[in-house]
């Protein structure tokens, strides 16, 4: 069965407040009241849309009297009413916050009044009225999610194997942009497109919203199209600070800098949320005692930065570092420049590939860095092979435990809890279809054009073994990404940046703009360019002191922003 066959999970097409106020609330009386304050009061006409997929500026609409639909694939012959809002509901998704443009549509029912909110009035609500904006905050959150799952939205149409294709989808997902993948391999190109033309093999991947077509996409047409890039990007603004890269580190540093006051830009290469967002599941993060998936703390987070003002921008990959007129300035893949007067570097760590022939060649498809919904369904329910020892080895095998007939998760050592969280070893222990290999590692990869398969040799007897697995996911370590600041930043021996006590008088740079004083924890070799996370020589890596180091990061920001006041320089 093709996944455009395949069923889908609907949402109930009547009003639900009843039945979950988190994700549908009824508002009451003096909420109504200070969203009419805030908004205007407009009537509604019967089959009038309130907004089309695409739009981006677009407010929150609360009805007073009467009912509006949200629909996806509007006037099309798979148009689909999600759910219906009556009075003291309001219909709005997650785009409100993050800027995107809508993908879905808002159409009246029933005729009747509502009142209209714009973006910039609900972020002042918002902030005045902290129950009414957690309400609504924690509404458009849900939403998204449940949107996700629905694979409503945007439409994804190409060829499962095709390389561009996975890596546009893998994009989206990331990003947790709602959108429906639609693999036509075996299938005759006979779907219209929004325009009306037949589809053509040389208009794949095709990414559709709404009556916009994209044709076989970059990754940043695709950014762009849906407003993940940064607008105004020039050096001749200049940030409070800028934030390069969206993984735990920056997403704390992030959501302190906003909340204080700082105007703050955050830019990320792939996706905000780092590694951390392809974590299927994060049990020990405070506060959160039934755990967490990545992806959902990383939005959550960036929701709760932009409701402050965050800016963000993705896909963008920094090229180089200078100082330039009391200000730093990075240099983007793009050709554009930011300038900020404080920079904090999280940047972390990319993947570390397999030594094995094939590995590289089937990245996207049955080797995997991520273990997420949407690579346990493009693995489907055979086998599956885990490669690593910590606790993201640990959490992908327990969670592909769920959808895979076997996990086979294949250790170099010989110790499950050398390191792995002790709650981790005890789930895996005792879940029945998942096989731990002790001092097993994967010696050939098998499949030219998709996984078929492993042979993998336990080092200790050197016996060989054939795996026959659907999907390798592989955990095994990263390197920092700190080559684009080689000459600028002093790193140790592996490539981490060097910061605070680990700085030594050769490192420091006694430029009269720090007047060579001792460097601030995190602060790097440049003063006023910090480094959290990861990529830091000396870190935990972990999720929560990554976390801790971010919003630690902006207090020395607000220190460093104070000296260089008291020098004049601000």
């Amino acid at each position: 069965m093709s996944d455009a066959e395949k069923p889908r999970p609907e949402i109930d097409a009547a009003p639900v407040a009843e039945e979950n106020d988190v994700v549908f609330p009824r508002l009451d009386r003096a909420q109504m009241e200070t969203l009419r304050v805030a908004g205007r009061t407009v009537p509604l006409k019967t089959g009038e849309v309130l907004y089309a997929p695409g739009e981006l500026d677009y407010d929150l609409i609360v009805v007073v009297t009467g009912c509006v639909e949200i629909v996806d694939a509007i006037d099309t012959p798979h148009e689909r009413i999600l759910v219906s809002y009556g009075a003291r509901q309001f219909a709005g998704e997650l785009n409100l916050i993050t800027l995107e443009p809508t993908l879905l549509s808002a159409r009246v029912a029933q005729e009747g009044e509502a009142i209209f909110v714009t973006r910039e009035a609900l972020r002042g609500v918002i902030s005045r009225d902290t129950r009414l904006g957690d309400l609504i905050t924690n509404a458009l959150v849900s939403r998204r999610a449940i949107i996700i799952e629905a694979e409503s939205g945007a439409r994804l149409i190409g060829h499962g194997g095709d390389p561009g294709t996975r890596e546009l989808r893998e994009f989206l997902t990331r990003n947790r942009v709602p959108h429906r993948f639609i693999d036509i391999d075996g299938s005759d190109l006979t779907a219209p497109t929004p325009d009306g033309r037949p589809l053509a093999e040389d208009d794949l991947p095709l990414l559709i919203g709404g009556d916009k077509a994209l044709r076989a996409p970059t990754i940043l047409e695709a950014a762009t199209a849906l407003n993940l890039r940064a607008p105004n990007k020039t050096a001749k603004k200049s940030w409070d600070t800028l934030i390069v890269g969206g993984g735990p580190g920056g997403l704390g540093a992030a959501v302190y800098a906003a909340t204080e006051g700082l105007s703050t830009m955050m830019i990320d290469s792939t996706a905000l949320g780092g590694q951390a967002s392809t974590s299927s599941r994060i049990e020990n993060y405070l506060g959160f005692p039934a755990g967490i998936s990545g992806s959902e703390l990383a939005e959550r987070a960036i929701v709760q930065a932009r409701r402050f003002g965050l800016r963000t921008a993705v896909p963008e990959r920094a090229l180089g570092l200078r100082h330039e007129d009391g200000r730093y300035v990075v240099a983007l893949d793009s050709g554009d420049e930011l300038a900020a007067r404080t920079v904090v570097l999280a940047t972390g760590a990319a993947y570390r590939q397999l030594p094995v022939e094939g590995c590289a060649e089937l990245n996207g498809a049955g080797v995997f860095y991520a273990a997420t919904l949407v690579e346990s369904r493009m693995c489907g329910s055979g086998a599956v092979a885990v490669v690593g020892g910590g606790n993201s080895a640990g959490q992908a095998s327990i969670f592909l435990s769920g959808t895979a007939e076997k996990v086979h998760l294949l250790l170099r050592g010989g110790d499950l809890g050398a390191s792995m969280s002790n709650y981790l070893v005890e789930q895996i222990e005792s879940i029945e279809n998942i096989e731990v290999l002790r001092h097993t590692e994967v010696r050939e990869i098998h499949g030219d054009i998709a996984l078929a398969g492993l042979s993998v040799e336990e080092t200790r007897a050197g016996e060989r073994r054939e795996l026959d697995v659907g999907g390798l996911f592989i955990f095994i370590g990263a390197d920092p990404c700190t080559e684009w600041l080689d000459g600028q930043l002093a790193k140790d021996d592996d490539g981490f940046l060097l910061t605070g006590g680990e700085l030594d008088v050769t490192h420091l740079d006694v430029d009269p703009i720090n007047g060579g004083r001792p460097s601030m924890p995190l602060e790097t070799s440049l003063p006023g360019v910090f480094a959290v996370g990861d990529g830091r020589t000396g870190s935990i890596k972990r999720v929560a002191s990554a976390v801790g180091e971010g919003s630690m990061s902006v207090r020395l920001v607000h220190q460093y922003l104070a000296s260089q006041a008291a020098l004049g320089r601000s």
